[in-house]
């Protein structure tokens, strides 16, 4: 009788023992999937902020690109006087020597044998080329081939390096503020306040007040917005790009910036979260409209 009674209370004793170490396992493994619910909800938040930040930098792109459109000859003009160069002048550089010609009785200058529309009625060439000094097989329309400086802004942008003399001359003093055209071009390419003025008010995207959460943000109590959405133009550059053959065109590098700040932003700790920013770079050809005179 005992030993029935004590075989019976080790049964229930393994019972609990087993019952505890379910319950034990059923709590961890609600608690991992809480944690990776977290995780999960955290990175998809993150994500989400990301990818507003990143089409808040594809706004900027597509606003200077408008203004570029509607105004290309001061956007390509702006670009020429950041590296001292006149936005007048044909900086395009020609090769293949079997396309030109050497002019009796001048040394270093060439006519185009082709195409056709650079002759005259008479069939005389009515355009001559210089081939740059130092460089192999590179031509240049010539405007004046004793002084280079008139391609210029001012005195003493000539490279001394033959190759570089017609073509990419010295930086420009500071004191010409050489940038300044470029930098009044993208002053209005943003929606947030520059030097304290509301340049473009209607595109701008501030956050609405007294909001405590995202989700509490309704479309139709609200004329504001559930996060502040600001977009500028960081800086333009000119680049190479080996398609340009021709006169009024040149290649620029944008870098553009997008920045997202939602409820959870301090401005006491802007390093603790709420504000997401991407930064986009983007190679664009632009084209000056007219002739070269």
């Amino acid at each position: 009788m005992i030993s029935s009674r004590t075989s019976l209370s080790g049964r229930r004793g393994m019972v609990i023992v087993v019952a505890l170490f379910f319950a034990f396992s059923l709590m961890i493994l609600v608690a991992g999937m809480l944690y990776q619910h977290k995780n999960v909800s955290g990175r998809n938040r993150l994500s989400l902020e990301n990818q507003q930040a990143f089409f808040a930098a594809r706004a900027a792109i597509q606003h200077l690109l408008l203004k570029a459109k509607l105004f290309p000859t001061e956007l390509y003009d702006s670009v020429e006087f950041t590296t001292g160069k006149s936005p007048l002048c044909d900086f395009t550089e020609f090769t293949g020597s079997e396309n030109f010609q050497l002019v009796t009785g001048f040394s270093g200058v060439y006519f185009r044998i082709k195409p056709e529309q650079e002759k005259a009625m008479d069939g005389k060439p009515k355009y001559f080329y210089l081939k740059v000094p130092g460089a192999n097989d590179i031509y240049l329309k010539m405007g004046s081939f004793y002084n280079p400086e008139y391609r210029y802004l001012e005195k003493g942008l000539v490279d001394p390096d033959p190759s570089k003399k017609y073509t990419s001359p010295k930086a420009p003093k500071l004191d010409y503020s050489p940038r300044k055209f470029l930098d009044y071009y993208v002053r209005d390419c943003t929606n947030t306040l520059v030097d304290g003025k509301h340049l473009q008010p209607s595109l701008e995207m501030p956050i609405a007040d007294n909001l405590p959460t995202v989700n509490s943000w309704k479309i139709s109590t609200s004329d504001k917005y559930p996060y502040t959405m600001t977009y500028k133009v960081n800086k333009i550059n000119l680049q190479a790009m080996k398609e340009l053959r021709r006169y009024n065109e040149e290649a620029i590098e944008i870098e553009v910036e997008g920045s997202i700040i939602d409820v959870k932003f301090n401005p006491a700790k802007p390093d603790k979260g709420g504000r997401y920013s991407q930064v986009q770079r983007k190679v664009q050809k632009i084209t000056r409209r007219g002739p070269p005179p």
